[in-house]
């Protein structure tokens, strides 16, 4: 994973130097190239936040649900059903 990582970065910086209009991701790869480490340790780990938007989703429509109620007692209760 770190390979592909140092390789793209390698091969985009010569694009990019090469060719004006692509100066902006200039920016984006020196980002990438700042946070490699924790690129890589994400690749390697397999994690997501999968969980963690499906909540979301869940208290999302929970919310566009309790519109109309009178206080967050309700709210915090139609999250829970």
């Amino acid at each position: 994973a770190r390979w592909r990582i140092t390789h793209y970065l390698k091969v985009m910086k010569a694009a990019v130097s090469a060719k004006p209009l692509l100066k902006p991701m200039g920016k984006a790869l020196a980002t990438l190239e700042r946070h490699a480490d924790a690129v890589v340790r994400r690749w390697i780990s397999g994690l997501t936040n999968a969980r963690l938007e499906g909540m979301n989703g869940l208290f999302q429509a929970a919310r566009s649900r309790a519109r109309g109620y009178r206080n967050e007692a309700n709210f915090i209760a139609m999250i829970y059903l």
